[in-house]
């Protein structure tokens, strides 16, 4: 591990919240020694019969064993009742494209990625569930950790994503890739990016996954993206930007209208990312690189009771 990241992984280990995820649903794949879920059911198809037990008045009707019930006579009314596998399998899928390098306030947006994969991946290990990583960028997965327990995942996901290299080249979007990496059975799956430049296809394999998973999109921003600085003095400064993905310089004159239309066509943008993620069935929260300890609010409003 370069001493860089041995330096910044210090940092982000010192920012990780951990809460337990609450989560409702269950994935089909028992574990021994899974997660701290219940663990008994009445009248759940697909789970494991682990015993027959006689009816009671307010029990479920449609519970009843009526085989089991016939050889019984008649005599004894029997329902069944179910194991439910009880851990799940969560997967961090992180956006490193150069963008993510980007940040002028207190750490830039990889770094903010990595103190909220941290937190996830952290916060599984309160229930014990399996954590998968993939890094991706335009062109491909950059780094990719198949599921395994949350203390085995969280170095080698933390080091691989700050070390990840965003501008590699390749013919497949990273994101579409990364969410065909995915299990068929129903996860629960962190999607962390900017969310800056989604084609069509990504939106659609995005759609796609909010129909099959429960998934939860991070869009992180910087302060310069939403607005421009304001000029020191009374008279209009040229700002000179330029584009990371591209190279490409443009200047800008600081002035009140040209700063008012930078900040509205950014409003925009994201009113556009989060109805469109709504009506992707994903979950949404917005983070920003200035914030410090106001994030930690909003990271455990985000792993509260509230999955279904």
């Amino acid at each position: 591990m370069k001493a860089e990241t041995q330096k910044t992984v210090r940092n982000v280990l010192k920012r990780i919240v951990t809460n337990a995820i609450p989560v409702r649903w269950r994935s089909a794949s028992p574990m021994p020694g899974g997660g701290d879920r219940k663990s008994f059911s009445r009248g759940s198809s697909g789970y494991d019969v682990v015993a027959r037990v006689e009816y009671e008045p307010g029990d479920d009707p449609r519970d009843i064993d009526w085989a089991a019930t016939a050889q019984t006579g008649g005599q004894v009314v029997l329902t069944t009742q179910y194991m439910e596998p009880r851990d799940i399998k969560v997967f961090v899928l992180v956006d490193t494209n150069p963008t993510m390098d980007f940040g002028t306030a207190r750490v830039n947006k990889r770094e903010l990625a990595a103190e909220l994969a941290g937190s996830i991946i952290k916060s599984a290990d309160e229930t014990k569930d399996r954590v998968g990583f993939v890094a991706y960028c335009d062109h491909g997965i950059s780094a990719q950790l198949s599921p395994r327990t949350a203390s085995a995942a969280l170095l080698p996901a933390l080091v691989s994503l700050i070390e990840a290299d965003g501008s590699k080249t390749g013919a497949t979007s990273g994101l579409t890739a990364a969410l065909s990496t995915l299990p068929r059975k129903k996860s629960l799956v962190f999607i962390i990016s900017d969310f800056l430049h989604l084609t069509d296809a990504e939106k659609k394999a995005i759609k796609r996954t909010g129909h099959a998973h429960d998934v939860v999109c991070l869009a992180l921003q910087d302060r310069r993206e939403r607005e421009l600085p304001a000029p020191t003095g009374w008279w209009p400064e040229l700002l000179t930007v330029r584009d990371i993905r591209t190279g490409q310089r443009q200047s800008i004159w600081l002035t009140k209208k040209n700063r008012r239309t930078f900040s509205e066509n950014f409003q925009r943008h994201c009113d556009a990312l989060m109805s469109f993620l709504k009506d992707a069935h994903c979950d949404r929260a917005v983070f920003s690189t200035e914030e410090g300890e106001a994030a930690i609010p909003k990271i455990m409003r985000l792993f509260s009771g509230h999955r279904t």
